[in-house]
């Protein structure tokens, strides 16, 4: 589904260029879990942003190689094209949702604003959905949420509005970036078991971003490890813990 190929990413810092990801590969299939693992400034985010051209126009960015979606080569598309294919084809979770989320807007019209871009539903019918879903990740109260905004939510709530905001479109893929690291270990949990079930009934590929080996441990099929802007190794997340390869790993 998915196939990154010497990815290249180049910014301007300083009156020169800095490379943070450097000629990096590695593929996702479908309905496969694949976790991106490496310590913090190791080029992860960057690589997960590069997919689907998250840079703002001031960074400069230059990026060269080839990413693949569906066949598509993701670096040579239009925006438009582009603008398509964000939260309806792929769907991504930030590391922090408060920043993610629009503090002048109520929840539920960040979540129907998805709806009115990506689909053709009516307002009845996107308001349906979207309390169907604030439920479905387990916010119980979901009915009063859509009315209230992101600053009135705890940190495990805010993270479970994104999972539904990036999920309402049932997207293939779901890029995952440190979606737990703000909360405490209960509601990790939480978290880490609502994103299994939604992709057995979703049948979502994931890419999680980490530098937490119990979370690769428990969700993870493969894994591609990061070091300084460079993949130092893939494998199963059988052989990464018997038989790492890479004295980084």
């Amino acid at each position: 589904m998915l196939e990154i190929d010497n990815l290249k990413i180049e910014f301007l810092s300083h009156g020169r260029r800095v490379a943070p990801v450097d000629g990096v590969s590695f593929s996702l299939g479908r309905d496969e879990t694949v976790g991106l693992l490496g310590e913090s400034g190791c080029g992860k985010s960057v690589t997960a942003l590069s997919i689907l051209r998250l840079f703002p126009m001031a960074s400069q960015a230059r990026l060269s190689g080839a990413i693949r979606f569906d066949g598509r080569d993701l670096l040579q598309a239009e925006d438009e094209a582009l603008r398509g294919i964000r939260g309806k084809e792929i769907a991504m979770i930030f590391q922090e949702p408060m920043t993610s989320l629009n503090p002048l807007h109520r929840i539920g019209e960040q979540l129907a604003e998805m709806l009115r871009i990506h689909t053709g539903l009516a307002r009845q019918e996107i308001d349906a959905r979207v309390l169907a879903m604030l439920e479905r990740v387990g916010l119980a109260r979901a009915a009063q949420l859509v009315d209230e905004y992101p600053h009135s939510l705890s940190g495990g709530m805010r993270q479970r509005v994104m999972i539904a905001m990036a999920l309402l479109c049932k997207p293939k893929l779901l890029i995952c970036d440190e979606p737990t690291t703000a909360l405490d270990v209960t509601i990790q949990a939480q978290i880490l078991d609502l994103m299994r079930d939604l992709k057995r009934e979703q049948q979502t590929s994931i890419l999680l971003i980490t530098h937490d080996l119990g979370v690769v441990a428990e969700m993870c099929e493969r894994v591609v490890v990061m070091y300084a802007g460079q993949v130092v190794e893939q494998s199963s997340v059988e052989d990464l813990f018997d038989r790492p390869a890479h004295p980084y790993t």
